[in-house]
């Protein structure tokens, strides 16, 4: 097939202007700077204390305790307790850093059970701080066992202890910010420990895997120097189903009868409406090239046609042709509706502002990109969780069938076409526009150039025609959708991949066509693989 050249681009380079601005002779610069290298800042220090949190008392026992700078500096660090320090005391509110930046503090714990913070800072400068606990009754160490029967991939726990306390106090905080005094992580096959927790008061333990699983078990009645074993039951965080952005490719697939009714209905709509069996292409090319032209030109392309008999130049020059446009029509209509469509692709948003709807955006149904196919950029659609980390959605998606049928025909039409080529270089090459403007000559200022481009303009109109014949004849199809996927999701719950079926129905308007249950899946943007557009199947041999 041969395509009619298109026109290049050129970019004119301006080689001559005025000086550019700020240069001056050489006698008035002043004299430059010599290079130096950049000073590179000072590193940040950092405060830090060298026991490790958090840290452990009996009542009344003294602790002395060291934070150090990092970079060693000489500054002074100043001391105070926060939280239920009740009678606790420090011996000094300030000390200077010695020789290696580090200075000291010594505090006596109170004389009651309870839990606090010991906040160091330097002026103007960093800042620290050391949880502690007091126990009037000693530690025992805790053993808790994560209860978890979800199907969400944990590979690691982590547990937060929070003295004096209940779940009830902290489940609306969970699990994206338990407090705690004492945080401990371990591999999900390993032992889940929490050293020196204090007897007496009752414990919020609290387990997490990721933010998207939790549990909480109080614990009380801790015997100092035991272990005592704790068991959690952990339970998942519902999905996110508010945050859902993912790629969805829905498998179609249709009952053949009906549909390939649907998709013949809209090819003769759109080949008869192309080029009607009754009416001579010529005329009707000629009409739409005399539609093109500006008002100035109007009468000399009248008078042109009728002088110099064009239309019997256009009938014999398409009649000479190796196939006719009505044609080659039929045959790209033979070879791309041969086979209905094998998946919809496109994108699926929960919508945050309004909980249980999102919109699918559809990218491609079957070969034709979804806006030639005549379907909206954005369909409103219901979308919600369901138990066991399950989604479903439901929506109608709108199509033209007369645009899905013109965009299969081009699809065919453009095979081993240069990229860029569109259908009305291809219907150009079937009716030789270029051989046509020679054969017509010329009429006031359009010569044979400019009537070749005429030419391929009228098809092009008219080929933007055709394709809107369901629209004109009320022909407005329907995608019925209803799906429902599993999914995985990701540390704080949001749904990352989907996989599950969906069916349906499919209509033009007129016919309907049940939709088979079929796979839906569904990935984040940008993960997915480009999809190659899907080969036309070889049109079925002609009948004897």
């Amino acid at each position: 097939m041969r395509f009619p050249s298109r026109l290049s681009w050129f970019v004119l380079f301006a080689t001559a202007g005025p000086p550019l601005l700020g240069c001056a002779p050489s006698e008035d610069r002043t004299a430059e700077t010599p290079w130096s290298p950049p000073v590179e800042p000072a590193p940040e220090n950092q405060l830090i204390f060298t026991n490790e949190g958090p840290l452990s008392l009996g009542m009344r026992e003294l602790a002395t305790i060291t934070v150090r700078t990092e970079p060693p500096t000489s500054d002074e660090v100043w001391f105070v307790l926060l939280g239920d320090s009740l009678d606790a005391t420090l011996d000094r509110v300030a000390a200077p850093m010695d020789a290696k930046g580090t200075a000291t503090v010594t505090m006596r714990a109170p004389n009651k059970a309870t839990t606090y913070r010991l906040r160091a800072w330097i002026k103007d400068g960093p800042s620290a701080e050391l949880p502690v606990t007091v126990s009037g009754d000693g530690f025992a160490t805790l053993d808790v066992v994560p209860q978890y029967k979800g199907k969400r991939v944990v590979t690691e726990w982590t547990v937060s202890v929070l003295p004096r306390s209940t779940c009830e106090a902290v489940a609306p905080l969970l699990p994206e910010g338990a407090p705690a005094d004492f945080v401990n992580s371990a591999p999900v096959d390993a032992p889940l420990l929490v050293d020196k927790a204090p007897v007496g008061p009752t414990l919020a333990v609290s387990v997490r895997a990721g933010h998207f699983a939790w549990g909480c078990a109080t614990a009380s009645g801790l015997i100092a120097g035991t272990t005592h074993t704790l068991k959690v039951n952990v339970i998942d965080k519902p999905i996110v189903v508010g945050k859902t952005d993912l790629d969805v490719t829905l498998d179609f697939v249709p009952a053949q009868a009906p549909f390939l009714s649907m998709l013949d209905a809209a090819g003769k709509s759109l080949r008869d409406r192309f080029a009607p069996a009754d009416v001579e292409m010529a005329s009707v090319l000629l009409d739409e090239m005399a539609a093109r032209v500006s008002e100035l030109e109007e009468a000399n392309f009248a008078e042109a046609r009728a002088a110099s008999g064009w239309d019997t130049i256009t009938k014999d020059h398409l009649a000479a042709q190796p196939m006719s446009l009505r044609a080659a029509i039929e045959g790209f209509l033979q070879k791309g509706i041969a086979a209905p469509p094998s998946q919809l692709a496109g994108r699926l948003t929960a919508l945050t502002a309004v909980p249980g709807y999102g919109t699918f955006s559809p990218s491609r149904f079957g070969v034709v990109p979804a806006d030639e196919a005549g379907m909206p950029g954005t369909h409103l659609v219901k979308i919600a969780s369901e138990p066991g980390d399950n989604l479903s959605t439901s929506g109608e998606i709108f199509w033209l069938p007369t645009r899905y049928v013109g965009g299969a025909c081009k699809s065919v039409a453009l095979e081993g076409a240069p990229e860029g080529a569109t259908m009305g270089d291809a219907l150009a090459t079937i009716a030789a526009c270029d051989a046509l403007g020679q054969a017509l000559g010329s009429f006031g200022a359009c010569d044979a150039a400019c009537l070749a481009g005429l030419c391929q303009e009228a098809l092009t109109a008219r080929w933007d025609a055709a394709q809107d014949g369901s629209a004109i004849e009320g022909k407005i199809g329907l995608l019925q959708i209803f799906a429902a996927a599993g999914t995985t999701v990701d540390d704080v719950a949001v749904p990352v991949s989907l996989e599950g079926s969906w069916l349906g129905s499919v209509t033009d308007g007129v016919i309907v066509a049940p939709l088979g249950k079929a796979p839906i899946t569904g990935v984040l943007p940008g993960l997915g693989e480009e999809m190659p557009a899907e080969p036309p199947p070889d049109p079925a041999p002609p009948s004897p």
